[in-house]
């Protein structure tokens, strides 16, 4: 259908310029804080502004789970944030950790860190310099643990009938609590384990092992041979294989114990290895001495709560287990480079303070930190890298640590085994009248306040233990955190340093009356 022309056509609009007006978008496209547009739509009934709100804050929170990963280090360190990487998949912290590959530097092949030089501050003792790093003479350092020598020299070696009767009493508590597949355990089991979150029975097992082979057990002989035995073949069994890594990571919670346990471990196998001569423990003391080795930091030669890189620090607590644990090493026949000595007794210097007299924790703490405990574990070990006992730096150490504040007493929150472990071992070596007062007042104190009544019933047994918490201690002592068995073993092992090992300074050496059986196992 076809419709007729108008007569009376519109005119064509004139042509005008292509133009957009701007002004009403200006409003919608302002950039307004999100609160302000949030009051406008509002007032206006724009709920659905309020719903898509609530949305998206929604998936921004997904989003940010999804692309962010919170790392717990374990050590009280500050939450971290990362980045993650594709395809990475989170883990839980403490429960599954994979060594850090690091290589094992033996020798002085081209990937051996150089050996740190020092240079002491003005108005400091040179004293360091000048000797060097001699590691001292270890080959008969266990012989006073023969059990006939013991008994025929224990007077002179600084020993007692009611101290012997002592650790007996207490290395039978320690074998009651072993597990039936040769473990122990720091936070059950019995009255007053420790409340930490750390979880170790590495760190445990190894403890009770060190208090047996220090009274002269090994897997082959002595009263405990079958204990030390199980503890052996536990400690073999969770190992690491290839980086003979020996946490347990199936029971820590945390992961601020892994190289304590690792030292103690390590030093229990190079004792027992020692001791006997077994070779089927060699290749598992090796093992663990290498991956001690690897773990070691490249730069400052200090050892952390796990194996470290460049930045992390060491400190001092670890450090000292860590280096008693090659030392006894090379009593086991391992050799230990002496670069990784160098490096460690650089990191020594670093937590000086006082011209090397007193030391802290580690390297960045304030020098006002200084303790009688880690200046007691530092002399310990400037004694076996070959510090002479004349020096002046150590007389005055001598003194700080012994001075009248820091001598043992049980009450009056003084108490603290910790300390008294290193001070004893490190007097031990130094002889004289110091240590005579010293093993006297030390040994009464804990003798005294042994366990000796109870019963031996499962979850109740602490007849031959020590409390941890009563009296309260020293708040650095970590009676409270290690519990019942940690304070029972260091109280034994302070009783034991009369013969645990020789003193280092041949003019202190006792004469021992070696016993007429042959073929006795030391």
């Amino acid at each position: 259908m076809s419709s007729e022309p108008s007569t009376n056509p519109e005119p064509k609009p004139k042509r005008r310029r292509f133009t957009i007006d701007f002004e009403p978008l200006k409003d919608r496209l302002q950039i307004r804080s999100w609160v302000d547009r949030l009051k406008r739509d509002l007032s206006t009934g724009g709920y659905g502004a309020l719903v898509s709100l609530v949305v998206h804050g929604i998936l921004m929170v997904a989003l940010a789970f999804i692309l962010f990963r919170v790392h717990d280090e374990g050590d009280g360190d500050p939450l971290q944030a990362s980045w993650s990487k594709p395809g990475e998949k989170a883990t839980k912290s403490g429960r599954k950790f994979t060594p850090i590959a690091m290589p094992i530097n033996v020798g002085n092949g081209p990937e051996a860190a150089p050996a740190p030089t020092k240079t002491p501050n003005e108005g400091e003792s040179d004293g360091a310099q000048k000797v060097g790093v001699a590691p001292v003479d270890v080959s008969q350092a266990l012989e006073s643990r023969n059990p006939r020598m013991r008994s025929s020299n224990l007077e002179s070696l600084g020993g007692s009938t009611s101290a012997e009767n002592a650790i007996k009493l207490g290395l039978a508590w320690l074998v009651r609590q072993q597990k039936t597949d040769g473990h122990w355990e720091l936070h059950q089991g019995y009255p007053d384990p420790g409340f930490s979150v750390i979880r170790t029975d590495t760190g445990a097992t190894a403890l009770a092992m060190l208090a047996l082979l220090g009274h002269g057990n090994t897997h082959k002989t002595g009263d405990h041979s079958e204990p030390v035995r199980k503890g052996l073949k536990w400690l073999q069994a969770i190992q690491d294989p290839q980086t003979g890594d020996l946490h347990d990571l199936r029971q820590e919670e945390g992961r601020n114990g892994a190289f304590y346990a690792h030292a103690m471990a390590t030093i229990v196998l190079c004792e027992a290895l020692a001791l006997t001569g077994d070779d089927e423990v060699r290749p598992h003391a090796e093992k663990a001495v290498k991956y001690l080795l690897a773990s070691q930091h490249p730069d400052n030669g200090g050892w952390k709560y796990r194996p470290i890189s460049k930045l992390m620090v060491g400190d001092l607590s670890v450090t000292g287990w860590a280096l008693m644990a090659l030392h006894t090493a090379r009593m086991a026949g391992i050799e230990i480079p002496q670069d990784d000595f160098v490096r460690a007794s650089g990191f020594l210097d670093s937590v000086q303070v006082k011209g090397m007299s007193r030391y802290k924790y580690e390297p960045t703490s304030p020098d006002s930190k200084a303790s009688p405990a880690l200046t007691a574990e530092a002399l310990l070990c400037r004694q076996w890298l070959g510090w002479p006992r004349s020096f002046p730096e150590m007389v005055q150490g001598v003194k700080y640590v012994t001075a009248d504040e820091n001598r043992p007493a049980w009450g009056g929150g003084r108490r603290n085994v910790y300390a008294w472990y290193y001070t004893s071992q490190m007097l031990h070596n130094i002889g004289g009248p110091e240590w005579k007062k010293w093993n006297s007042e030390v040994r009464d104190a804990i003798v005294k306040n042994q366990v000796t009544g109870g019963s031996g019933k499962p979850g109740s047994d602490t007849r031959g233990s020590w409390h941890p918490l009563s009296p309260p201690g020293d708040p650095f002592e970590h009676s409270e955190k290690g519990g019942r068995l940690y304070m029972t073993v260091l109280c034994i092992l302070i009783l034991e340093t009369p013969y645990r090992h020789k003193p280092i300074y041949a003019d202190r050496e006792v004469a021992l009356s070696r016993p007429q059986e042959s073929g006795e196992s030391k």
